[in-house]
């Protein structure tokens, strides 16, 4: 979905009187922020459920002792640091600083800074989906075989990379 995608949907959602209230001065730009606001939390939301689907998937491979038992001190590093780092991106995007701010947040978010944080988070999205796929891909990949240490450091570094535009997107709403 593209950011016009999300902006619509929430907006094709609106009620009766929230379309009455749209022509009343004052009330349709507040209503845009608020719209804004919404896409911006089903967005980080759909990031935060598409890592944990590949979480979940990866976790559940290794629940086979008969597969635990195949791997090195190496090889436990690189399964514990994915699932380490896999977890700390996913909260740190499951609670971060929301795209809005009310009239007392001490972060304040103005509206074009709110679209260039929907547009990245948009890239998210897409790096979320590419984790999910590699993660996909190396279940199937018998572990402890260089193949399969080759593809978890190429998931780890990519986990990391999503971990950056993470802070990438705190910077946009502090205005550094």
């Amino acid at each position: 979905m593209s950011e016009k995608d999300y902006l619509g949907k929430v907006k094709g959602e609106r009620s009766l009187l929230e379309k009455i209230m749209g022509y009343v001065p004052g009330y349709r730009g507040y209503k845009e922020k608020e719209l804004r606001r919404e896409s911006d939390r089903l967005i980080r939301m759909e990031v935060v459920n598409r890592l944990k689907s590949a979480k979940t998937a990866f976790r559940r491979t290794f629940a086979n002792p008969l597969l635990v038992q195949k791997l090195s001190g190496d090889d436990t590093f690189r399964f514990d640091a994915l699932n380490s780092r896999l977890d700390r991106v996913t909260q740190r995007i499951d609670r971060a600083v929301a795209g809005y701010a009310g009239m007392f947040d001490a972060i304040k978010v103005k509206e074009d800074k709110l679209d260039s944080v929907l547009k990245h988070d948009l890239s998210l999205i897409e790096r979320a989906e590419s984790v999910k796929a590699d993660v996909e891909k190396a279940i199937g990949i018998d572990p402890a075989t260089d193949e399969w240490r080759a593809a978890m450091d190429a998931l780890i570094s990519k986990v990391e990379g999503l971990d950056s535009l993470v802070n990438e997107r705190s910077n946009l709403l502090r205005g550094l």
